[in-house]
């Protein structure tokens, strides 16, 4: 016991920033210049990652209990977090640096910042990616460049190691978006689709299994190449079971709970179960036809309250239009509030009926020829 406790000592008290991720990245150092995810070392890399966070969360919950006996022992590792009467920031306009703190009576604007739990805290840091491991430069992230925090900030670089690229500022949307769903008693699932390496269901997993909120969280991607990956196919793409491997490594076995949907959105959301409640819906699609198939498929179940997210509403033009089109269409009366320079969020205020037949024509990825598989 004493070397067990000595050696999660370590673990839990390593600086992430400066000592652990260094010896992490040298399992991912790949001989010349290109950084390939999909080779060995660098899957290798994620994986030593993603132990230390393991070993982090065994020693959070053991130096409180001694010992892990029940599942319900993980929620209770910290006093419940204080939530504060302050609303996160959100952007103006193109100006990222332009923002302004909502007050807590604007309700369609605030989302109330909850401090996070250390458990929480842990996850978050290794999601987004540690400085000290850099991040991608050149075409297809061929290169490690010099860790920016303006970048990481506002999810506008990639991380090499990191298993979200959404960036600080959306991971804290969409954390404060839980518990707002939670304080309020809005039932219902998580759902995302287009999740990458899963890092922000991953956030997600673990906020949920601390509140105890038993809520089903579904994960869906192609998990296969697409067209639009374009030459940094390597970095973006990411198998089912590599993606489950990620949530093996944080400790996320529950699969009653957490559903990985696997296929093209055309292909998979119609499928949705009409009529079970969705709390949060988080659309990361980059395309018109992604976003029509999951908002004609989808938003009819998030009930008044719940909370919608578009991952890159403000900066993809194509996905712009098509939020215009389906809010014009369906006369939505929610508007857009702006996280950082690519994503928005709304809460739902009024149930709408949704009229399926006004949905759009395939306007990119849906269209005859676009997807070839390999």
């Amino acid at each position: 016991h004493k070397y067990i406790d000595s050696f999660l000592s370590r673990a839990v008290n390593i600086d992430i920033d400066r000592s652990s991720v260094t010896e992490m990245t040298r399992f991912g150092r790949m001989k010349g210049n290109v950084l390939s995810p999909k080779l060995p070392s660098v899957q290798m890399g994620l994986k030593m990652f993603g132990l230390l966070v393991a070993l982090q969360m065994v020693y959070l919950v053991s130096k409180h209990y001694g010992s892990i006996e029940t599942k319900g022992q993980v929620a209770a590792v910290v006093a419940a977090p204080l939530v504060s009467t302050k609303c996160l920031d959100i952007q103006l306009d193109d100006g990222v640096e332009n923002r302004s703190i909502p007050t807590p009576d604007e309700i369609d604007k605030c989302l109330l910042y909850q401090r996070p739990t250390h458990l929480v805290q842990v996850v978050i840091n290794f999601a987004v990616g540690a400085p000290n491991q850099g991040r991608c430069g050149g075409s297809s992230c061929s290169k490690n460049e010099k860790y920016d925090e303006s970048q990481r900030l506002y999810g506008n670089d990639w991380p090499i190691y990191g298993y979200t690229m959404v960036g600080k500022t959306r991971l804290e949307n969409f954390r404060a978006a839980i518990h707002e769903v939670d304080r309020n008693n809005i039932g219902g699932a998580i759902i995302e689709t287009g999740v990458w390496r899963g890092g922000a269901m991953i956030m997600a997993a673990v906020v949920s299994e601390e509140a105890q909120s038993n809520r089903d969280l579904y994960l869906y991607d192609a998990f296969e190449s697409i067209p639009g990956y374009g030459g940094s196919v390597n970095f973006l793409e990411n198998s089912q079971e590599e993606v489950e491997s990620y949530f093996d490594l944080f400790t996320l076995h529950d699969r009653e709970k957490i559903h990985f949907v696997k296929g093209l959105f055309k292909d998979t959301v119609p499928l949705w179960k009409k009529g079970t409640p969705i709390a949060i819906l988080r659309v990361d699609g980059n395309f018109y036809d992604s976003y029509s198939d999951v908002l004609y498929a989808m938003y009819a179940d998030v009930p008044v309250g719940g909370i919608v997210i578009f991952d890159d509403v403000m900066s993809h033009p194509a996905v712009t239009r098509c939020w215009v089109d389906f809010k014009n269409d369906q006369g939505l009366v929610e508007d857009l509030i702006r996280i950082d320079t690519h994503s928005a969020w709304f809460r739902k205020r009024k149930d709408v009926k949704i009229d399926a037949s006004k949905q759009h024509p395939p306007q990119d990825v849906n269209t005859v020829g676009y997807y070839r598989p390999k």
